[in-house]
């Protein structure tokens, strides 16, 4: 007989192995919720609400009317401008600052030559205002 000692040192590991469980779940929770604020940032959420829009038209109908499509803003995102919709204005709807440039959206010169929109929060965004360019534009992007 031994006595009442144990020879079996993982039972004077389990706190040990118990808070290293613990961390590792902490860290992977960590690890989840960094995931889902990445995935929420860049799907919008954060900073231009629902009723921020921009609208571009790259055809007309029958009528000679032009037919225009709008998207969602992504506060800060450059978004590239088609060919077909570079010369006919845009509509820009809800509250922001709207940036045109006929730059293109990679690299550095975006600003050249930027046309900027810009529709106060406290201002009525119920509707959508019509933006004219003084030239073809590349790319746009909204700062909510």
């Amino acid at each position: 007989q031994l006595g009442s000692k144990s020879l079996c040192p993982v039972q004077s590991l389990s706190p040990t192995l118990a808070a290293m469980k613990f961390a590792l779940a902490a860290l992977v929770a960590a690890v989840a919720l960094a995931q889902c604020e990445a995935t929420l940032l860049s799907a919008g959420v954060k900073g231009c609400g629902p009723q921020t829009k921009v609208c571009l038209a790259g055809f007309k109908n029958a009528a000679g009317d032009l037919q225009f499509e709008c998207k969602v803003a992504v506060d800060g995102e450059k978004v590239a401008i088609k060919p077909s919709e570079a010369g006919n204005g845009a509509k820009v709807c809800g509250p922001g600052h709207f940036h045109f440039s006929p730059m293109q959206c990679g690299g550095d010169k975006f600003d050249y030559k930027k046309a900027t929109t810009e529709v106060d929060a406290s201002a009525t965004t119920t509707s959508c205002q019509e933006v004219s360019f003084p030239y073809d534009m590349s790319c746009y992007s909204v700062t909510c």
